[in-house]
C-alpha cells in the first residue's frame, strides 16, 4: 500500500486522516450526548474539557488533511459518473471539509464568550478569539450546535452515497477509502 494517492486509490496518509477523524467525530458526539446526560458539576466540566481537547485535534487533523490534499490529489471519480454526480460529489466533499473545520471553530469561539478559555491536554492553552459576552455565547452555541448538526446529516449523506456505490451502482469507489494490503495497490 501506497503513502500517496493514486489513479486508482487513497493513499494511507488519506486514509489515515479520513478515518482518524471519523472515529474523532463520532467520539465528539457521544461526548457531547454525555455531557447533556452528565450529573454534577466536576463531571459535566471534566468532559467538557475533554470535549474540547478532541476537538482541537480534530481541527487539527482537518488543517493537516487540507494541506495534504492540497499536494496529493485524489483520485479521479470514475468516468461512468454522471454530471450531476460529480458535481454532489465535490460539493459535498466540500461542504463536509467547511463544516469538519466550522464545527470546532464554533466551539472554540462558544468557549471564549463564556469566559472558559481552551486547554489542550495539560498546560498548553489556546488563544480566546474573543471577550466574554453573554450575548456572543448565546449565538456560538446555537451555531455551534446548528454546525454539528449538519456535519452528522452531511455524513449521513456521505455513507449513504457510499453505500450506492458500493451495493446499488457497484463501482468499487467505496473501495478507494478502505485500507488493501494486497500487492497490488
Amino acid at each position: 500500500m501506497r503513502l500517496t494517492n493514486t489513479a486508482s486509490r487513497y493513499g494511507l496518509i488519506s486514509q489515515f486522516f479520513h478515518w482518524a477523524v471519523v472515529a474523532l467525530l463520532l467520539f465528539q458526539y457521544t461526548w457531547a450526548w454525555r455531557i447533556d446526560n452528565a450529573e454534577g458539576f466536576r463531571l459535566r466540566l471534566e468532559l467538557v474539557t475533554q470535549h474540547k481537547t478532541i476537538g482541537m485535534v480534530v481541527l487539527g487533523l482537518a488543517l493537516a488533511r487540507l494541506v495534504w490534499r492540497l499536494f496529493n490529489r485524489p483520485p479521479p471519480m470514475p468516468a461512468t459518473m454522471h454530471g450531476w454526480e460529480r458535481l454532489a460529489a465535490v460539493s459535498g466533499h466540500w461542504l463536509l471539509y467547511g463544516l469538519i473545520f466550522a464545527v470546532p471553530l464554533t466551539g472554540w469561539l462558544y468557549s471564549s464568550a463564556a469566559g472558559l478559555g481552551d486547554l489542550w491536554w495539560g498546560p498548553v492553552n489556546f488563544p480566546s478569539l474573543v471577550g466574554d459576552s453573554e450575548r456572543l455565547e448565546g449565538i456560538f452555541e446555537r451555531l455551534h450546535q446548528a454546525c454539528a448538526i449538519s456535519l452528522g446529516v452531511m455524513t449521513g449523506v456521505h455513507v449513504l452515497a457510499a453505500l450506492r456505490h458500493q451495493f446499488w451502482i457497484k463501482d468499487g469507489l467505496m473501495k478507494r477509502m478502505l485500507p488493501s494490503w494486497s500487492k497490488d495497490s
